[in-house]
């Protein structure tokens, strides 16, 4: 199974750390966002990659061939309209899926997620859509930034940043099928271009399962100084051990 890594933002909350670097180039430990990421999936048994590219995707580029893709297989889209929403960079990664690769997971790139997290999500069932969500609200890192979601019976029934009733919160990683390519398709021909609308569609159709984090496992969105400074001083609670 591969992992679709979206790394084409500019991450415009965290331009004064990073330099107009993009954010998933920011130092982390010996490594970066961008390695530590990597480096969990496969402590996950996930070592083959679509990474997208936008904001300054040529230093991305750069640093990946730099550093022989850490020994991974890669295969980068470029996404030019990068300005407009997240559910773009993802519907051009399915562009680069292999005829008969049904199942694949997708990774923000500023999400930091343990890897006994991404094993619950490859161990996932096959064939389903799936979001990896926290129930343990009140451990989240800027809660008010953060996708909430409304669970029922192991399925999503709502999501949105603007949920004021959820019962728990999107870690950042999913599990698609082509289902999920497909619907967000027409939802980016209708002018809706964020991953949740596609999300959205799925869950009208009943289609869309919630796996949840481990009780013992970690995560944390980078998207603000104090989120990077907290994950910078915690490193170890979200990354692999002997990491780059």
């Amino acid at each position: 199974m591969r992992a679709i890594i979206t790394a084409a933002g500019r991450g415009s909350r965290l331009s004064e750390t990073s330099d107009d670097t993009p954010k998933t180039l920011l130092q982390l430990g010996a490594g970066t966002l961008l390695s530590e990421i990597m480096g969990n999936f496969a402590a996950a048994r996930v070592s083959e990659f679509i990474v997208v590219v936008g904001f300054r995707g040529e230093a991305i580029i750069d640093y990946l061939r730099t550093h022989d893709n850490f020994g991974y297989g890669v295969t980068v889209v470029e996404n030019r309209d990068w300005q407009r929403g997240n559910g773009i960079s993802v519907h051009l990664a399915g562009t680069a899926l292999e005829p008969g690769e049904e199942d694949v997971l997708l990774s923000m790139s500023d999400h930091l997620v343990a890897p006994d997290a991404l094993r619950a999500m490859t161990a996932a069932p096959l064939g389903r859509n799936g979001l990896l969500v926290d129930s343990r609200i009140e451990n989240v890192h800027d809660l008010d930034d953060a996708t909430k979601v409304w669970v029922e019976r192991g399925h999503l029934e709502h999501i949105g940043k603007e949920l004021a009733k959820f019962n728990a919160v999107d870690c950042g990683v999913f599990r698609l099928t082509r289902r999920y390519f497909a619907a967000m398709g027409r939802q980016i021909e209708r002018g809706k271009d964020s991953i949740t609308e596609g999300v959205r569609e799925l869950i009208a159709a009943n289609d869309f399962d919630a796996v949840p984090i481990p009780a013992s496992s970690h995560w944390i969105d980078i998207d603000t100084p104090a989120a990077y400074e907290y994950a910078t001083a915690n490193r170890g609670r979200f990354c692999a051990d002997g990491r780059r």
